[in-house]
């Protein structure tokens, strides 16, 4: 993109920053096609072939696609979407929400099982798919006969109550030339439903989340008035993750930064490489693959020592105010579309020494605190390379208080504010629990400075409580684990029962995966000793009640989420029944 070219996008973004605030995602398509006219919206590979989509074919199918689904029936439904992330998946999420019923969006990776459930639960009536997941719709359009229908986003079946989305997209253009204005004029309100995202149960099972139109729409007015908008985002994240869609795919769409869409997980390097993206939503383990795949490269070529070298001299530059990153760094920026994209990290706490050395070799990296529930912004550190154990400060038109802090400062994060849910879908249990005086319990702990920074502890839920009384955040223990021992790729901290001079006590254990590749020669067993042993000498360093004091190790990675987040759940359930084995 040319200055010239720069200039106007920038002139442009300040047309549609002064219409106001949004009022319901509709606005995000309106307003685009009225002021950013014929220009590109996303970006897409299909096979050999780049796609390239417009503002004006982005609002056209959104409506004519709307039109035909009240057409069919499904005026007030639940309509539920699964598939990979594409351009027609924006378009049928976008349809629904904007004048249909509510999206309900769901995580793709999932069993067929699993996402057939999560249909189930959110009463959805149709649902649009693409082809991988065809044998888990026609089952769930088998098996419950009030189910109306299934778009198919990327194939044509040969099936009655099988349509395709191109095929009502050009029944819904037809519909609008006769004069249909049933969806053009079924302007949602702010408060109702969006949507209907459901998290991701890494602790339990997933819950509904109800997020209107102002939840979102806070969220991008938020963004946009704390981040400077990049011209190009790398979608890479799922976009059923509300962390995807809301701070990235409706954020880029609105101030027209071109969305390219990675089709592959084996083809990010690749794709960053051809697309040349300026920024990039990322989890942890992106965070953790960049870092380690810089250093992996160097060491491989011998240049680990070189690089290291760059790097003090580079930070040394920096104090006095000299910023040479691109210069010395420009081997690693090639590597990147020759420039260092930024990276907006969330769904989980990072590690420190990967946001700082990033931050490092030139990346800018973001990271903040978020939820589901919360659209998902609560706070925001726009310089998480000087202190990535920050999550920064309050989100605009987001609170939070810390309830009942200890001696510590520690104590519940509470939040409220126009981007926090109005609830759980038909959970009254949850949301007697979730919710007192107008403030959401998040479940998490954490703690303010006097300046209104927070900083997050961890999980309410997988608190450790010992014996003894003590409170441990299972993120500390696993943190110091991988940090001390480096070979160790992931950790899982929690309580446990172990008998000890005769009676059972509960304990920390931890179970850590590690790759057997990084052991030349050594069998399992001296494996197994070798981690239990440089676990033990980790021990030292931490005050007694800190302590691992079990261990077990595996040489498969954890499962987790379709964002990258260990399924804690299920790690402790193996470790429990191999526990029960050896019994």
């Amino acid at each position: 993109m040319t200055n010239a070219e720069k200039k106007e996008l920038a002139r442009l973004r300040h047309i549609v920053h002064m219409k106001g605030q949004l009022e319901c995602l509709r606005d995000i398509i309106d307003r685009g096609l009225d002021i950013y006219g014929d220009r590109i919206c996303m970006v897409e590979k299909n096979k050999d072939q780049i796609l390239q989509h417009t503002l004006p074919e982005l609002h056209e199918k959104v409506y004519a696609l709307g039109t035909a689904l009240v057409n069919m029936g499904l005026k007030g439904k639940h309509i539920a979407i699964v598939g990979e992330n594409s351009f027609n998946w924006v378009v049928a999420f976008l349809a629904v929400s904007c004048g249909v019923g509510i999206a309900v969006p769901i995580d793709k990776e999932l069993k067929d099982e699993e996402i057939s459930a999560l249909i189930s639960k959110g009463d959805a009536d149709a649902m649009f798919c693409s082809k991988t997941y065809y044998k888990m719709a026609k089952y769930h359009l088998e098996n419950n006969p009030e189910f109306k229908a299934v778009v198919s986003m990327n194939k044509k079946y040969d099936d009655e109550k099988f349509y395709t989305i191109d095929g009502l997209i050009e029944k819904g253009k037809q519909l609008i030339k006769d004069g249909d204005r049933s969806y053009l004029d079924a302007r949602p309100d702010a408060d109702d439903v969006a949507a209907i995202v459901f998290t991701s149960g890494t602790t339990g099972a997933n819950k509904g989340v109800m997020l209107s139109h102002r939840n979102f729409c806070t969220n991008v007015d938020g963004i946009i008035d704390t981040i400077p908008t990049e011209h190009s985002s790398f979608d890479l994240l799922p976009m059923n993750h509300v962390f995807e869609l809301s701070c990235n795919i409706f954020t880029a769409l609105y101030m027209n930064a071109v969305i390219y869409v990675n089709d592959s997980l084996k083809n990010i390097l690749q794709n960053i490489q051809l697309f040349k993206p300026d920024a990039m939503n990322a989890v942890p383990l992106v965070l953790e693959g960049i870092y380690n795949g810089i250093w992996a490269a160097a060491e491989q070529k011998g240049a680990a020592k070189a690089l290291k070298k760059l790097v003090e001299i580079s930070n040394k530059l920096r104090k006095k105010g000299i910023d040479l990153r691109p210069v010395l760094f420009a081997t690693i920026r090639k590597n990147f579309g020759d420039k260092f994209p930024t990276l907006v990290c969330g769904g989980a706490p990072s590690r420190a020494e990967y946001v700082t050395g990033l931050g490092d070799l030139g990346f800018r990296v973001y990271n903040g605190y978020g939820l589901t529930e919360s659209s998902p912004t609560v706070t925001l550190n726009l310089e998480a390379d000087k202190d990535p154990t920050s999550a920064g400060f309050a989100f605009p038109k987001s609170k939070f208080i810390i309830h009942e802090p200890d001696e510590n400062g520690i104590g519940e994060i509470w939040i409220k504010g126009d981007n926090v849910t109005k609830g759980y879908y038909k959970d009254d249990a949850a949301n007697a629990e979730s919710f007192e005086d107008g403030w959401f319990k998040t479940g998490d702990y954490g703690r303010v400075t006097e300046k209104g920074e927070l900083f997050v502890s961890g999980r309410k839920k997988t608190l450790i409580i010992l014996g003894n009384g003590k409170n441990i955040f299972p993120e500390d223990i696993e943190f110091h684990v991988m940090d001390n021992v480096s070979y160790i790729r992931e950790a899982v901290a929690f309580e446990a029962e172990k008998e000890i001079l005769g009676r059972k006590d509960t304990v920390i254990a931890v179970y850590v995966y590690v790759e057997p590749s990084d052991f030349p020669g050594m069998s399992e067993d001296e494996i197994i000793n070798k981690v239990k042993t440089d676990i033990a000498d980790t021990n030292r360093t931490q005050p007694s009640y800190k302590k691992v004091q079990d261990v077990a190790v595996s040489f498969k990675e954890f499962e987790k989420t379709s964002t990258r987040k260990v399924v804690r759940k299920i790690v402790i359930d193996k470790y429990n029944a191999e526990k029960a084995l050896i019994k």
